[in-house]
Order: C-alpha cells, then sequence, then structure tokens
C-alpha cells in the first residue's frame, strides 16, 4: 500500500494536502498527525511511501484539560533528524507557510533550506516549499517533484 504521511497541525492546510495527495494515481491512503509526538509514533509504526512535513507543530495534540502543548517552531526538523537516526529513507518534503526555515538558529530562505538541512543535519529532502491558501504555485511544485523526483526514488 503507498501511504503519504502529512505532518501537519493546520485543518484546513492539511485537508488542502491531504485532497492533493488523494487524486494522485499513486497513493491509496493518507494519515494525517498534528504533533510532534503523533509523527514519531507514526514514523516508529512504519514506513511511508511518502511524508509532507511541516516545520511548525506543536509538541502534542491538544487535548482538553491537558494543558497547552509548546509550539515548536523547527519541529519539522525534529521528524526529520528522527528519520535520519532510524537510517530511514521516506522521500520528504518540506510545506511551511513561510519563506525560510530556522536551521541551527539561522535562517534560510526555502531554495537553500533543502541544502542546509542536508549539510548540517545530515537529513535529506526532496525539496522545501512554501504553502499559500488559495494559491497554485505550491501545488504546481509538489506535482513536479512527484512527477519527477520521486518517481527516481521509487526505482
Amino acid at each position: 500500500m503507498n501511504t503519504v504521511l502529512i505532518i501537519e497541525d493546520d485543518k484546513f492546510k492539511a485537508t488542502s494536502l491531504e485532497k492533493f495527495m488523494i487524486e494522485r494515481d499513486e497513493f491509496d491512503q493518507v494519515i494525517n498527525v498534528t504533533s510532534l509526538v503523533e509523527a514519531i509514533d507514526a514514523i516508529e509504526a512504519g514506513e511511508y511511501s511518502f511524508i509532507l512535513v511541516d516545520m511548525a507543530i506543536p509538541s502534542h495534540p491538544i487535548k482538553l484539560g491537558e494543558g497547552s502543548p509548546i509550539s515548536l517552531l523547527t519541529g519539522g526538523l525534529e521528524v526529520l533528524m528522527e528519520l535520519s537516526n532510524m537510517e530511514r529513507k521516506d522521500p520528504c518534503v518540506v510545506i511551511t507557510q513561510f519563506p525560510d526555515i530556522e536551521i541551527a538558529g539561522q535562517f534560510y530562505p526555502l531554495a537553500k533550506a533543502k541544502s542546509e538541512i542536508k549539510k548540517q543535519l545530515e537529513c535529506s529532502v526532496l525539496a522545501c516549499l512554501e504553502y499559500k491558501e488559495g494559491e497554485s504555485l505550491w501545488k504546481e511544485s509538489l506535482k513536479e517533484i512527484l512527477d519527477n523526483e520521486y518517481i527516481n526514488t521509487r526505482r
């Protein structure tokens, strides 16, 4: 089964990403998790055909009466490092609503973030994309990655 893992806490963005991915013929199932804890649990549970990772995710799921989770602006990097530590090669794309990513205390534009993630954190991602609701550039970019780079990782 070709399963996509979406790590995203924004309900509207998650729904949009899920709809885009499920419309692809090569994916059978989409799983969405909303926090770092859930993401790590999902990764430990099995491998995925493709993973979409948001950078800013909460530490834990929001549960009534249990206090507020900590917002982790670089929580997505922790997910990527976990995959790297497990020596996993699940194809990943970072998809964020911000034009840059903080890596080791320094901000990098998305165009440079992919190589910095690989260089500094020894993690590999296919791309870092900016998501903007109502715009199609992220869809076009993600489609191109899936049609080209993703296919090459599957061979």
